[in-house]
């Protein structure tokens, strides 16, 4: 569990107006939807959903994660793939498209699954795995969870391909078993690799690292879906919507205009050690402007100080991160992956976003953020270096 996970987040700030009506009804649920899409309105955000039959403790998760099936074998996913080849169960060459097969084969995978229609993740939500009887959960609420999307990752694209075969090969010193990559989870778009991605419209959010880092606050909002209203919404989802296979196949013609807008959102940066850790401070970014509006927001019914150690925990993860990198600055360098150019630019902007936060929340009022304690020296960095060839020169003479 993420270190942070003790302190439980309200709902998100921009829904504090809509309605909490419980839902009834796919009408309800639309409606919820529509409510919310439009307290965004002018984000610049695509939305795919997720629905889960019951509420999980480790919800949005990618199922390798669940199943401990890592522990002792980072290699792991690797073998599962060679045997899925052997027998024939892929016939793709890359790592991602056999993960891809592995995922809907029912197997352990890094990528969590998400739909671009609300309708399909709705019924996920009343329906349990078709194996189950399909009421055998109606004791229980559902969640159905939006997702926002501000950058897309191709599954044919080279950056993507090159990301996921770093992490089966574990073959890249600077990217494995660093955990400031955990922070990096990918929209990857989908693909009509298999019928069941299309039937389902789907798509996947790709989980990093050997541990799952939890999905950030500003990406994520839950609509619970009350048990009670379970075989309603089953029944008017196939009734009115056919629902039930999800059987949607769209015509090329109609691709064009979707096609195009995503071109637009599209991730084309090479796959490297200092895009990586620039995305990973992208998502910094992201995470301390969503903190700072819903400080401000709800601060007159919030625990301020209970708040400020989670982002504060937040950030320090990020800076450990960091971290790891500026103490091995000459390995990077000498290994040609990381120049201390590249480096200082990530870390002054890293520093930059932290003192803009503690001056924007100070001149709100809010004056117990700990920022300067989270800075990161290069010189202090540079300093350990000047001592530790000192101290091998001392030990020549």
């Amino acid at each position: 569990m993420n270190e942070n996970s003790a302190y439980v987040l309200p709902k998100d700030k921009r829904v504090k107006e809509i309605s909490e009506k419980p839902i009834e009804n796919v009408s309800d649920y639309i409606s919820k939807i529509k409510e919310y899409m439009e307290s965004r309105k002018g984000e610049n955000y695509s939305y795919v959903y997720r629905g889960e039959p019951q509420i999980y403790t480790t919800s949005c998760r990618a199922n390798i994660f669940r199943r401990g099936v890592m522990d002792g074998n980072p290699f792991f996913e690797k073998s599962l793939f060679d045997a899925m080849r052997q027998n024939r169960l892929t016939g793709e060459k890359r790592y991602l498209d056999n993960a891809i097969d592995a995922q809907h084969g029912e197997f352990p995978s890094r990528l969590l699954d998400v739909s671009y229609n609300c309708l399909t993740a709705l019924y996920f939500a009343v329906t349990p795995y078709y194996r189950k009887d399909v009421d055998s959960l109606d004791h229980e609420d559902g969640m159905v969870f939006v997702f926002f999307i501000d950058e897309i990752f191709s599954p044919s694209a080279e950056n993507t391909n090159a990301n996921y075969d770093a992490i089966i090969n574990r073959d890249r010193q600077w990217h494995r078993d660093k955990i400031i990559f955990e922070k990096n989870h990918k929209f990857i778009d989908h693909t009509k690799l298999n019928n069941r991605i299309v039937a389902q419209q789907g798509a996947f959010i790709l989980f990093q690292g050997n541990d799952a880092a939890d999905l950030p606050a500003w990406m994520t909002y839950g609509i619970r879906i009350p048990k009670e209203a379970k075989p309603l919404i089953r029944k008017e989802l196939k009734e009115f919507f056919g629902i039930h296979t999800g059987s949607i196949y769209p015509e090329i013609v109609n691709l064009v205009d979707e096609i195009s807008n995503k071109s637009r959102k599209l991730n084309t940066e090479k796959f490297c050690c200092g895009n990586e850790l620039k995305y990973a401070v992208r998502m910094l970014e992201k995470e301390l402007d969503y903190y700072f509006d819903y400080i401000l927001d709800n601060r007159k019914d919030l625990d301020t100080d209970g708040i400020l150690v989670y982002v504060e925990n937040m950030i320090n993860s990020y800076r450990i991160g960091l971290l790891d990198f500026t103490q091995n600055l000459e390995e990077a360098i000498q290994k040609n992956y990381l120049t201390e150019e590249e480096l200082n630019t990530i870390v002054n902007r890293y520093n930059q976003l932290i003192l803009e936060f503690s001056k924007e929340l100070n001149q709100h009022g809010v004056h117990k953020f700990s920022g300067s304690q989270l800075l990161i020296s290069m010189e202090r960095t540079k300093d350990n270096e000047r001592k530790s060839d000192e101290s091998q020169e001392n030990r020549k003479l």
